[in-house]
């Protein structure tokens, strides 16, 4: 048999288990074999009647057992993203500590102002993290 397409394996394995059924029922009200259905459910590739077989049984179209391109790469660019704006705040923290330790070496700034400072550059970076947390976890929450 060959494999012409490919579903998203967990839609399968989840509408499954909303029924509370085995994969063996599942195979038998399909009229698959047990064996497909745990192809299917390990690495998603089917023949297109299997796809069709199982999007009757779930009452779905179809498409619907497609694997969501356009989800994948928002995850990917979202974490993407969250890991660029960490990056971005640890190196802002780094060069402000190098910063404000050179002055006070130097005399420019006393001890107090440069406990000032690291205190405000510290609270400046927990609030961009807290930001950062914030939207990547918004993001997340409109992907699913």
């Amino acid at each position: 048999m060959e494999m012409d397409v490919m579903v998203d394996k967990s839609r399968v394995r989840k509408l499954r288990n909303q029924r509370a059924w085995s994969q063996d029922h599942l195979a038998s009200v399909s009229g698959l074999s047990m064996r497909t259905i745990q192809r299917i459910e390990n690495d998603g590739g089917c023949s297109l009647e299997s796809k069709k077989a199982l999007a009757a049984v779930f009452n779905i179209e179809p498409s619907d057992l497609d694997i969501q391109v356009d989800a994948i790469r928002n995850l990917a660019s979202s974490k993407r993203g969250r890991l660029f704006g960490l990056a971005g705040v640890a190196g802002g923290f780094v060069c402000a500590y190098i910063g404000i330790t050179l002055s006070l070496m130097s005399g420019q700034i006393t001890t107090a102002d440069a406990g000032v400072y690291y205190g405000a550059v510290g609270a400046f970076c927990g609030v961009c993290c807290c930001v950062i947390g914030l939207l990547s976890n918004k993001r997340k929450a409109n992907i699913a």
